[in-house]
């Protein structure tokens, strides 16, 4: 007995709005990446600046440069482990109706994850490329960054992000600028 293949079904009604709706909350998600990153970006460039020349992070940066490839991917992941699920529990608490408490959860994680986990990573950086399947693993996820952020960047609302973002940036650029 053979059976024949059925006729495609005509797609649900509700794709439509679904798809919308995981846009919409890409898209915000996208804004609010874009600001956070304009906000933090002059603060922060200089900060890191002033922190990697003074001499206690620097020795603290070469002793992670010198470590041998595990242990320095151990001196990484802890403090990877700790921050990452507290920016996940503030978007959570944020998308619960905790919107200043979980904004501020968020901003301050991504801060300690800028200062403390990108900064491990860059002076381990490496050691770290010296384990294979760590090498491999960032380099796809640098591939699929890349593809994510220019698909974003096409956007209509990314590019209205963008140029909000820009302005806000000035805006705070100036405000440091006067507070000089």
């Amino acid at each position: 007995m053979t059976t024949e293949p059925s006729p495609k079904s005509p797609p649900s009604p509700w794709l439509a709005p679904l798809r919308a709706a995981v846009r919409l909350v890409l898209s915000i998600v996208l804004i609010l990446w874009t600001l956070l990153e304009a906000l933090l970006s002059p603060v922060l460039r200089p900060l890191l600046s002033l922190l990697g020349r003074l001499r206690i992070f620097e020795l603290f940066g070469n002793w992670l440069g010198s470590l041998p490839p595990y242990v320095a991917l151990l001196a990484f992941a802890v403090p990877f482990v700790i921050i990452e699920p507290i920016k996940a529990f503030a978007l959570y608490w944020f998308g619960i109706g905790h919107i200043v408490q979980g904004g501020t959860l968020y901003v301050l994680a991504h801060l300690a994850s800028i200062v403390i986990v990108e900064r491990i990573y860059h002076a381990a950086h490496g050691p770290l490329m010296r384990i294979d399947w760590f090498k491999q693993l960032m380099t796809w996820l640098s591939g699929l960054r890349r593809l994510a952020l220019d698909w974003a960047r096409a956007t209509a609302i990314w590019q209205w992000a963008a140029q909000l973002a820009a302005s806000v940036k000035a805006m705070v650029t100036g405000w440091i600028g006067a507070a000089r």
